[in-house]
């Protein structure tokens, strides 16, 4: 029997299957994880990473399942009109492909369940995340499995339960992902934060060069070299405030939209102080909020 050959479109259509397969089972085990760390959150664990990776993550499910399904209905297509294409060689090496790459996952993830539980760091957050992976990657092999032995036209009624439970799961984790992440406006008061602070450290090293000039504070931020360009608030682009407490102490106010995740004022030395211990401008509250800065060290430190 002749097989038939594969055409250029057969090798994109497949190629472009296998891709979005990938992309999807990574995107859904990454998306689980970060729910089962929402559910079950560790003291390590930042807000805002968990909420970087779900935005990659939604937004990869959201734009690559459609995708994926309709590559996946026209080549099943292809192969009822057709059914020598079962036969397809670039078709037989990826599927192989990935029923490969399945079942190490499947063999890695069973061997890392068994090393930590004769280590005794079982938890639930780790257990649930194996069985994230195991489900995944058991449900791609199974699919795949049954692909290369079933009939054109037959799809068991095993078959047709195992798809319609991986959609709905793949469906009910968009949705508990979409309730769990920030909303766009969130995001954006997370980002002008986040720019209000390496601002905040950019003023503070225009001050510190000014002692280190004039040794001395200067009275306020227009006696600054202008030179410097010192930023503005980046929403209402007006200056930060700035206010001489002493003669070695000066305080930097802005207000920010957001708390931080350091709730507790994060003390350590500031770059730019000396080794002075003060409160962080990263462990900022929302609203106004100030941070006494001091150049004693700096003083010490002069010729």
């Amino acid at each position: 029997m002749t097989h038939k050959k594969s055409t250029p479109r057969d090798v994109f259509l497949y190629l472009l299957m296998t891709i979005a397969l990938y992309a999807v089972s990574v995107a859904a085990i990454s998306l689980l994880f970060q729910l089962v760390n929402q559910v079950w959150p560790d003291v390590l664990s930042n807000r805002f990473e968990i909420n970087r990776v779900l935005r990659t993550t939604l937004s990869v499910l959201v734009i690559v399942t459609p995708v994926y399904i309709w590559v996946m209905h026209t080549l099943n297509r292809d192969v009822r009109e057709e059914p020598e294409r079962r036969r397809l060689g670039i078709r037989r090496w990826l599927v192989h492909l990935t029923l490969f790459i399945s079942g190490v996952t499947i063999v890695v993830d069973l061997i890392t369940l068994v090393y930590n539980f004769l280590s005794g760091e079982l938890t639930g957050r780790f257990l649930l995340k194996i069985v994230v992976v195991l489900l995944v990657a058991a449900v791609v092999f199974s699919y795949y499995i049954w692909d290369l032995k079933r009939d054109v036209d037959a799809i068991p009624a095993k078959m047709q339960w195992l798809a319609r439970v991986a959609l709905v799961l793949l469906v009910a984790s968009l949705v508990g992902g979409f309730f769990v992440i920030d909303s766009p406006k969130t995001q954006r008061m997370y980002k002008l934060d986040q720019q209000r602070v390496e601002d905040l450290w950019s003023v503070q090293s225009a001050v510190e060069a000014y002692w280190w000039e004039k040794e001395a504070l200067p009275v306020n931020l227009e006696q600054v070299d202008t030179e410097l360009l010192l930023p503005t608030d980046p929403t209402t682009r007006e200056p930060y405030d700035f206010r001489v407490v002493s003669d070695e102490i000066y305080e930097l106010c802005a207000t920010f939209d957001l708390e931080s995740e350091q709730r507790d004022g994060f003390i350590r030395p500031a770059p730019f102080s000396g080794g002075v211990m003060t409160r962080d401008f990263y462990a900022h509250r929302a609203g106004r909020d100030c941070f006494e800065r001091s150049v004693t060290q700096l003083k010490s430190k002069t010729p």
